[in-house]
């Protein structure tokens, strides 16, 4: 993937609206400079992880609010200040691209929502659910041809759906409340990955609440 260059603010009008931005704490996102997507769960990991500035151009809150990475006086990275709010269109399109140059790491296929806080929201989700970061998410829940069953992690629930030739029949419920039809996508040797379970999300039906936490 080209590396990704560093997004434009979005003073303006945003599509769907977005809150009011927050200090510079909590956890994170990072587009790198490869394109590709990290979750964070505090500054200190963040920093951890980067060896120069340049590495991680665009950093984003849970209010959108991005940030860059800056040298202080002894020349040590931190956290900059805030810069406003991501531009929509440069976020949803980058996803988009790692999604389709690595499936592999993307595999929480979620419907498209129409504005920036949706997006947003979304991808601290997905990103905390496929890497496992978070073990007090909650509890995932499957339903495999009318039995339903609970698993921790998603990696659980890679191993329980490992060989099922059945998937069409199996409905995945993640700890947010959002609900998937499994696929399997077969070992791909151009793409360099052995095969591996992706996450499509089934649409709720009008009238029907999604669960939280």
């Amino acid at each position: 993937m080209d590396a990704t260059p560093p997004p434009r603010p979005d003073m303006g009008d945003t599509a769907g609206g977005t809150p009011r931005s927050s200090a510079a704490g909590g956890d994170f996102v990072v587009v790198e400079d490869s394109g590709e997507f990290s979750y964070y769960r505090s500054t200190a990991a963040l920093l951890s992880d980067f060896e120069y500035v340049g590495e991680a151009p665009c950093i984003i809150d849970r209010s959108a609010t991005t940030y860059r990475l800056e040298l202080d006086e002894q020349r040590h990275l931190r956290v900059g200040p805030p810069l406003g709010p991501v531009e929509f269109h440069w976020l949803h399109r980058t996803l988009a691209d790692a999604r389709e140059v690595h499936p592999e790491r993307h595999r929480l296929q979620r419907a498209d929502t129409a504005g920036l806080a949706g997006l947003v929201a979304g991808l601290f989700e997905t990103l905390q659910l496929e890497r496992g970061t978070d073990a007090d998410l909650g509890l995932w829940s499957l339903d495999i041809e009318g039995l339903a069953t609970r698993r921790h992690a998603l990696a659980d629930v890679d191993r329980l759906l490992a060989g099922n030739d059945r998937l069409e029949a199996v409905r995945v419920t993640d700890p947010f409340g959002h609900q998937y039809r499994p696929v399997w996508h077969p070992k791909h040797r151009r793409l360099g990955h052995a095969g591996f379970l992706s996450y499509v999300e089934v649409p709720v039906r009008r009238g029907t609440s999604r669960r939280r936490g």
